[in-house]
């Protein structure tokens, strides 16, 4: 909630996109946070279970816990906060998240691109939208993982994005689920080129973050 915390510009060296990105920060995402964070706190009858933290309870002069608002939040308004994140901050959230290594501007881009994509295929399902034959928003590999998609912005790129942002235990189950999804399906889904033929061996040669 402080916007000392955020690149506005995203740090981008183009002129127009730095200028767009400033716009929707002022506008649309800040705002959007802050209306969201607001009613946790106002709306009693629909988040009783954060009643400690509007006027008159124990918590009322403190902020409600990014872990708590999480649980509220719009997928949308999730991204969003990691994408203007000041980039130390985004590190920090990989570091704290995933396997505590060092990572780079890089990788804070392409984890830019797998929660887009992830947000994109949950909009798509939630609305009962079309979902296959299809493109979406662009996903980015990393540098030796290149030859395991077949196109950036297909419904198995948003795999891939899946993956890389799940656990190890998680994105196992992710496949094991994906293929009972598969086997029960009544239509042949390599006829419709809905995935590739290999996607399990694709799948096996994605690693985690």
């Amino acid at each position: 909630m402080d916007k000392d915390n955020y690149t506005a510009t995203k740090g981008d060296r183009d002129k127009n996109r730095r200028k767009s990105n400033q716009k929707f920060f002022d506008t649309t995402f800040f705002k959007n946070l802050q209306i969201q964070e607001k009613e946790l706190r106002q709306k009693v009858n629909r988040y009783p279970e954060l009643k400690d933290y509007r006027s008159g309870g124990s918590r009322s002069k403190r902020k409600i816990p990014c872990w708590a608002a999480f649980s509220y939040f719009e997928l949308g308004i999730i991204t969003n906060i990691y994408a203007f994140l000041r980039g130390d901050l985004r590190k920090s959230v990989l570091i704290y998240g995933y396997s505590k290594k060092n990572y780079g501007k890089e990788v804070t881009k392409q984890m830019d691109t797998w929660l887009d994509a992830v947000r994109n295929l949950r909009n798509v399902c939630a609305h009962h939208n079309k979902l296959i034959g299809k493109t979406s928003s662009v996903v980015l590999p990393v540098a030796d993982e290149k030859d395991i998609l077949v196109t950036n912005t297909d419904l198995f790129s948003r795999i891939y994005a899946l993956k890389k942002i799940l656990s190890d235990k998680d994105s196992k189950q992710l496949g094991i689920e994906l293929d009972r999804l598969i086997k029960k399906s009544k239509f042949d889904i390599y006829l419709f080129e809905i995935l590739p033929t290999d996607w399990k061996e694709r799948y096996d040669r994605i690693n985690i973050l």
